[in-house]
């Protein structure tokens, strides 16, 4: 599961059992990431409520646009478990198996709408390098017609996965096996 003591559903009590039982509730399934972080039931709480509320909860980005943020950054990091999660995410809410396929060719290519190519432009360079960010890239995400709310959504995705991918990449977090991974999206 990874490298250090993590609880199970079936041995976790108290807050932890309570926050576990709330995640399959709400997901139908109990990501290993989410596992991971069993010890700290307070903070896999405020994870959890973050995550719903940047990711699933109405807001300024569509579903789509949010997936398409949480892969290029979990590739960015060379995070396989970000990725995969978040192709797969991506692919259920598109309803589409190739959507994954479809971002990574428009992504590359000029086709792509120049929304999706800002958006993803931007979140890649906040991850590979955070500090070469000017007001030059808010002005490359305004010209193609991004409003403020989006840009700080699109910041807070992004940022929100680099974080989430280290949790995943420093504990070691190994990516669930076949049936595991259906979630509720």
């Amino acid at each position: 599961m990874g490298w250090i003591r993590t609880m199970s559903h079936e041995s976790a009590t108290g807050k932890t059992k309570k926050v576990y039982d709330r995640i399959l509730k709400e997901r139908g399934h109990l990501a290993n990431i989410f596992i991971a972080q069993g010890l700290e039931p307070e903070v896999l709480e405020d994870h959890l409520d973050l995550y719903v509320h940047l990711m699933i909860s109405p807001g300024p980005l569509s579903r789509e646009e949010r997936e398409m943020i949480a892969v290029v950054v979990s590739a960015a990091n060379r995070s396989a478990y970000g990725a995969i999660h978040h192709s797969e995410a991506l692919e259920t809410v598109e309803k589409d198996q190739d959507a994954l396929y479809k971002l990574l060719k428009e992504y590359t290519t000029k086709h792509e709408s120049p929304r999706n190519k800002a958006l993803l432009a931007y979140a890649a360079k906040l991850t590979l390098d955070p500090k070469a960010i000017t007001k030059e890239d808010i002005k490359d995400l305004k010209e193609v017609g991004l409003k403020d709310e989006e840009i700080l959504r699109a910041n807070l995705i992004a940022s929100y996965f680099n974080f989430s991918n280290r949790i995943a990449l420093g504990l070691g977090v190994e990516l669930e096996v076949g049936k595991a991974r259906t979630y509720n999206y």
